[in-house]
Parts: C-alpha cells; structure tokens; sequence
C-alpha cells in the first residue's frame, strides 16, 4: 500500500499566491502612507495637505486590488463557479469597496490635516459622556 503523493491543485496554489502578494501590497502601501504622513508632519507650514495619491501609491495599491479580485476569484472558483463568473463577483465584491476606501482615505487624512491626530482619534469624541442628545434630555421612567 503506497500513500498518493500530495499534489496541491492549481487553484490553492494560485490562492496562497495572490494572497501573499496582496499582503506585500498592503505593507508596501502601508509604509508608503506612512512616509508620506511623516513628510507632511515635518513639513506642515510648507505643505497644505497630505499628498498620498503619488504614482507608488497608486501602483501598490492597484497591486493590491487586483490581487485582491485573483484571491477571490480563485476563492469562489473552489465552489465550482465558473472562471468569468468568479471574476465579475470577485471585482463585484472587491472593486467598489477598494474604491470606497481609497475615497475615504483622502477624507480622512484631509481630516487629520485640518484638526491633527485628535480630529481622527475616535475615542477622544465625548469619553464617558452620553452620545444620543435626546436620550440625554428625556426623563427616566418609574
């Protein structure tokens, strides 16, 4: 009785790959964000605003997309799907969220450009107090 030899199916491997370089992407684009934070932290008088769409940016984080979509394209592949319907869903699911969040970046650090790091620090908005205004004017019942 002689085992079968493991044999990883091309889509598992094409999964942990895409998956791999989407992370690299992602700490690419992070570090890249991070420099560019610093850079304008350095230089706040000169600078108005933080310029993170540069052209690395913008190349790590379509890396990250598209990898993105391979990874769940591959994904919903292992469900049977057939390729092109695969792909549309996975761009379905990953595109217009990539670009919500590439949106909300540029509002966010326009944020911290207008009120410093307490403008985006969540936790400093009303620490203990009572967050519903109406709940706050409205009696106790007994």
């Amino acid at each position: 009785m002689t085992p079968e030899p493991f044999t990883n199916p091309p889509v598992f491997t094409l999964i942990m790959v895409s998956n791999f370089f989407a992370i690299a992407f992602g700490f690419i684009f992070k570090d890249i964000l991070e420099y560019q934070v610093a850079q304008w932290d350095a230089n706040r008088q000169s600078q108005s605003k933080i310029n993170y769409a540069t052209p690395h940016a913008i190349a790590a984080y379509l890396g990250l997309t598209v990898c993105l979509v391979v990874f769940m394209a591959a994904s919903f592949s292992v469900f049977s799907l057939v390729w092109w319907f695969a792909i549309g869903l996975a761009a379905i699911v990953v595109v217009p969220t990539a670009l919500l969040i590439w949106f909300q970046l540029g509002s966010m650090l326009g944020l911290l450009v207008r009120g410093g790091s307490q403008a985006v620090d969540i936790d400093s908005y009303g620490a203990g107090a009572v967050l519903d205004s109406q709940a706050a004017k409205s009696k106790p019942m007994e």
